[in-house]
């Protein structure tokens, strides 16, 4: 694995790979996975889900590299480094859906050759963007097959999840949230590592991603968070049709069954739109947030989808 934050549309973004840097050349590489992650975008909580990927995908002789990019101004770089990422307040147009996507538009069309085809992965509202991308003939041409897993493409707002942030959290956050995260951070390392791990035991969560979640925790990254959250309520709405219609032999839904954010229901309307749509079910009771608790299911599942559509 290796990591770093390279500069993507101006801002400093952190980049996991597995199998091949984004600076290595690609001339041997006819084929390429490049993950987007849902909200929140840190790809530190993908680290699993992509180091088994990969070793499925070159179990299977693929060799694929593989790479994870998580979203603008989700992730800052250390506070050692030169670079800065902008605050949010006047900078909306940079940490909003449409800066999201542009942000992805730059990375690909900067590290990824025109002749290197692409299986892209979208998480969540990582899949929804996927469709936004598909807009955009420079990557459309080169994309072999989307896998949109859990994928937040349709009314987001009336999902069980979308109404208890609109009608609860949202309203919390907007009187005590910056509050409470500037206060959070301003308390001892230790204090703050503790409480985080507390969360972690009650809900299960594997420990190995608590320096992931104290990112989270910043001020600065949390108001970036929950503003494309927000953004996302508001513009992620009916369900584009034409764009699905259009792309359909490229597309392949994964749908869970205990999904607050994405109901069955979704998944029973969207084959009614498409009978001929590549969409399943999830057996395993694998959560929306798959990479906390169920990377390794999550990852065989999705190497034995590209195996499927390698050349």
């Amino acid at each position: 694995m290796q990591e770093a934050y390279v500069n993507i549309n101006g801002i400093p973004t952190h980049i996991f790979t597995w199998g091949r840097w984004i600076e290595e050349s690609l001339n041997d590489v006819n084929e390429i996975v490049v993950c987007i992650t849902g909200n929140p975008g840190l790809p530190g909580f993908y680290t699993e889900f992509g180091s088994t990927l990969q070793q499925k995908l070159g179990g299977g002789g693929a060799n694929l590299p593989v790479w994870v990019i998580g979203h603008a101004g989700h992730d800052d770089p250390p506070e050692s480094s030169i670079r800065e990422v902008p605050q949010l307040s006047g900078n909306e147009e940079i940490f909003n859906l449409d800066g999201q996507i542009k942000h992805k538009i730059e990375f690909i069309e900067k590290y990824v050759p025109r002749n290197v085809k692409i299986h892209l992965i979208g998480h969540s509202i990582g899949a929804w963007m996927i469709l936004q991308l598909l807009r955009e003939n420079s990557i459309r041409d080169r994309v072999k097959k989307c896998y949109m897993l859990f994928p937040t493409v349709e009314k987001m707002m009336e999902s069980p999840n979308g109404w208890v942030f609109t009608k609860i959290a949202m309203p919390l956050y907007s009187v005590f949230g910056y509050v409470f995260f500037t206060f959070f951070n301003h308390l001892p390392a230790w204090l703050r590592l503790f409480f985080i791990q507390i969360y972690f035991w009650m809900f299960a969560i594997p420990r190995q991603f608590v320096g992931t979640a104290l990112k989270y925790s910043k001020a600065s990254v949390a108001e970036k968070v929950v503003f494309l959250a927000d953004d996302e309520m508001s513009r992620v709405r009916g369900l584009q049709r034409e764009i699905i219609e259009d792309n359909l032999h490229l597309l392949k839904f994964y749908y869970g069954t205990t999904d607050g954010w994405v109901p069955v229901s979704y998944y029973e309307q969207l084959k009614r739109l498409f009978p001929n749509v590549d969409a399943q079910l999830d057996t395993q009771r694998i959560d929306h947030a798959f990479v906390l608790r169920h990377s390794r299911p999550m990852a065989e599942i999705v190497s034995g989808m590209i195996q499927q559509n390698l050349r």
